[in-house]
């Protein structure tokens, strides 16, 4: 979004022969970046570290999903993508549920597809990671550059266990 604007402001400006309209930036990537390297060096990187390490001790490496295909040697990033769209009655209603638990519709979702992941591997500790966004400061928002951060949820999806249980484990 942020390239976009100042692409559309810039072209604008430059198209009627004016300077840029861009104001000056509080902070560039790089002082970000140095912060970041600071932020996250010495105890506080071996604190961070051993709370992700405890936290993923015993999760499998792999998820076993079953294939049509042998899983090639070296690893690729070939793939599709599928969109889709839930109907807006039934958005709202994912929406309530996670509204009643305490949650959100993001954690109705995520809670799903962990579930339904589950049942097609066979596994019940299963992760998936999410990006999340990494602009945590005011100074940040005008920024280009790359601020996402993935996250790894882990759920324990037991037999019988009912969907609002899972959705709880989620939600903490």
């Amino acid at each position: 979004g942020v390239l976009v604007r100042e692409v559309s402001a810039l072209y604008a400006a430059f198209a009627e022969g004016r300077p840029s309209p861009l104001p000056e930036l509080p902070v560039q990537y790089a002082d970000y970046a140095a912060w970041q390297r600071r932020t996250l060096s010495g105890e506080a990187l071996q604190r961070e570290v051993a709370y992700w390490e405890a936290k993923l001790s015993g999760a499998p490496a792999v998820l076993e999903l079953p294939i049509d295909k042998p899983r090639p040697a070296v690893r690729n990033t070939a793939g599709a993508t599928l969109g889709f769209t839930l109907p807006r009655e039934l958005t709202e209603k994912l929406r309530s549920l996670g509204h009643h638990e305490g949650g959100s519709l993001f954690m109705v979702l995520l809670a799903g597809w962990q579930a339904l992941l589950s049942r097609y591997t066979g596994q019940q500790d299963v992760s998936v990671g999410s990006p999340i966004a990494g602009r945590t400061r005011a100074e940040t928002e005008g920024l280009i550059g790359f601020f996402v951060n993935t996250l790894v949820l882990r759920a324990k999806v037991e037999d019988g266990q009912s969907f609002r249980a899972l959705l709880r484990q989620v939600r903490g």
